[in-house]
């Protein structure tokens, strides 16, 4: 059996895979960083409020709507 020479480098000079993801380790998330984005584990996203998800601007887009119909017939 012949030895097949790599035809690209995958690996950096210390040994670590280069076109694996990146390891994050788990952390309990705070009610915040929950409401924002959830599946954020950079933490970039979820440090400010301004920062929403678009679930989040969504859900309250609906609510606003809701609101000035509510209050245009009360």
């Amino acid at each position: 059996m012949s030895n097949q020479p790599q035809l690209f480098e995958t690996e950096d000079q210390f040994g670590e895979d280069i076109f694996a993801e990146p390891k994050f380790v788990k952390t309990e998330l705070t009610t915040k960083e929950k409401l924002i984005d959830p599946k954020d584990q950079t933490k970039t996203i979820n440090q400010s409020w301004l920062n929403l998800g678009n679930h989040t601007l969504a859900i309250m887009f609906i609510a606003v709507i809701t609101w000035v119909i509510w209050m245009s017939y009360a």
